[in-house]
């Protein structure tokens, strides 16, 4: 089971550009490219928020789970 965020989604989703999202929450631009390309493997509990906070969404549309 691999464990995702759901980054390219919600930007689709909520019709946003990277740097839209860099506006919203107090992450850089380049933070976010990585987190999105899946270059990070590690993300704290406050980058969650960060994130839930600037997409206005529910921790269960933010993670994706695959087999």
């Amino acid at each position: 089971m691999k464990v995702e965020l759901n980054i390219e989604g919600l930007l689709k989703e909520k019709d946003m550009r990277l740097s839209d999202l860099e506006k919203l929450v107090s992450l850089s631009y380049q933070q976010l490219w990585n987190i999105k390309e899946g270059r990070t493997t590690k993300v704290s509990f406050e980058t969650i928020g960060e994130l839930l906070k600037g997409f206005k969404c529910k921790p269960n549309d933010l993670f994706k789970i695959t087999k």
